[in-house]
């Protein structure tokens, strides 16, 4: 096979462009030591250089299309302006992962119309390995869900009675436990288990028990809590709380029982939306997103979710206090778990293409083992990895 065969398209951070010629800067670091009245130098050898990859590069436009040489000159330029470091695609040396260094000249004149010529110095990335001291973020944001818990089981207990109310009042109350205990979301099984330890939060909400701890609401709300704590998911918490609520709020409450009824769902309805919340920000914070796209999501349900609860009414300075801060660990925690996160480069194809050859295209010759082309065909739902169509914007994991 000739070497001009195995030369790649050049491109950094998805803009192309040719390549006229280049050289590469490589070698060891050497910091020489020549003491007095020595005649034998010591030379210490500090490691591997930086390599610096110098590109004379061109772009041209199409002469069989509309677009001119401009499209991709200044395609080339956002990329190399762009901070931080970028894919460079090298027809010579592969895929590395570099940081534009120092000045790049443009030149384009009229005797040569049609083309701009850049001389780009490219300066190998690397990685920070730097040891340093990192804080427990995750310590932290489970003891500020445990914070938030206690402010939400407080404000329950007080907004929450059945003193003195008619059997009506009581059995509605009743009916929000149970209703709960019901949702999909919970999967306690035989409640024995439960009976057999009587230091569980969860004993209050047994049935034998449930009468009477509508009479001691903090009990009864570390036995609500406990129960949304111990589940796998929280959406069916969220609707039954949003439900509740609504219901409450619909209610034209006209005499003290009724008054005092709208004010229980609510009460009951703010503890389960708490609880749901602390454990889905708690989730949410842990998750490990793939890239900094997946990131962003993760951090505005975080986001989301708070506010609900910050922005909603009658929010105690407590609660509020202690939910301001769950985000703000939250983010943290989130935030240190993605500090070298890939991204994601959008590529529209111009023709149809297997998916084995996009993947080679973008990431070179370690696209086999590091399973790019799965990657591509489940990020982009690709029907036929045969055939993606042309036209078809494809997301690419960019390291």
């Amino acid at each position: 096979m000739a070497w001009r065969d195995n030369l790649r398209q050049a491109s950094f951070r998805g803009a192309k462009f040719n390549v006229d010629g280049s050289s590469l800067s490589a070698g060891r670091r050497i910091a020489r030591h020549e003491y007095p009245q020595r005649d034998i130098p010591y030379a210490e050898d500090m490691g591997r250089r930086a390599r610096e990859y110098k590109v004379d590069a061109f772009v041209l436009g199409d002469p069989a299309g509309d677009n001119d040489y401009m499209v991709p000159r200044d395609a080339l330029i956002a990329a190399i302006e762009k901070a931080g470091p970028g894919q460079l695609v090298h027809p010579y040396y592969g895929t590395v992962s570099v940081t534009v260094f120092g000045e790049v000249q443009i030149t384009e004149s009229s005797r040569e119309g049609g083309m701009a010529k850049f001389s780009i110095t490219f300066l190998e990335a690397g990685k920070q390995e730097e040891p340093k001291t990192s804080e427990d973020t995750e310590a932290k944001l489970s003891e500020q869900v445990g914070v938030c818990d206690a402010s939400f089981e407080k404000d329950f207990a007080d907004n929450f009675s059945v003193d003195g109310l008619p059997d009506f009042a009581v059995e509605d109350a009743q009916g929000q436990v149970d209703g709960l205990m019901s949702l999909p979301d919970v999967d306690l099984g035989a409640l024995d288990w439960i009976r057999a330890d009587p230091t569980s939060v969860l004993t209050s909400l047994l049935p034998e028990n449930l009468r009477s701890s509508l009479d001691a609401p903090l009990s009864l709300a570390k036995g609500v809590l406990g129960l949304i704590g111990g589940a796998q998911r929280w959406l069916s918490f969220f609707s039954f709380s949003e439900g509740l609520a609504s219901s409450a709020s619909a209610v034209n409450a006209t005499t003290a029982s009724r008054i005092a009824v709208v004010r229980n769902q609510t009460a009951f309805s703010d503890l389960v939306r708490g609880g749901a919340t602390s454990n889905r920000i708690y989730e949410l914070a842990t998750t490990q997103p793939a890239t900094t796209t997946e990131a962003q999501v993760l951090r505005s349900e975080i986001v989301q979710r708070a506010d609900a609860i910050l922005f909603s009414d009658k929010v105690s300075q407590a609660t509020s206090q202690a939910v301001v801060q769950l985000r703000t660990v939250a983010l943290q925690h989130l935030a240190s778990n993605t500090v070298a996160l890939p991204s994601l480069v959008s590529v529209t194809q111009q023709q149809v293409r297997p998916v084995v050859v996009l993947a080679h295209d973008f990431y070179g010759d370690t696209w086999y083992a590091q399973g790019r082309a799965d990657d591509l065909v489940s990020r982009n739902s690709v029907a036929h990895p045969g055939f993606v169509p042309a036209g078809r914007r494809l997301q690419f994991v960019s390291e």
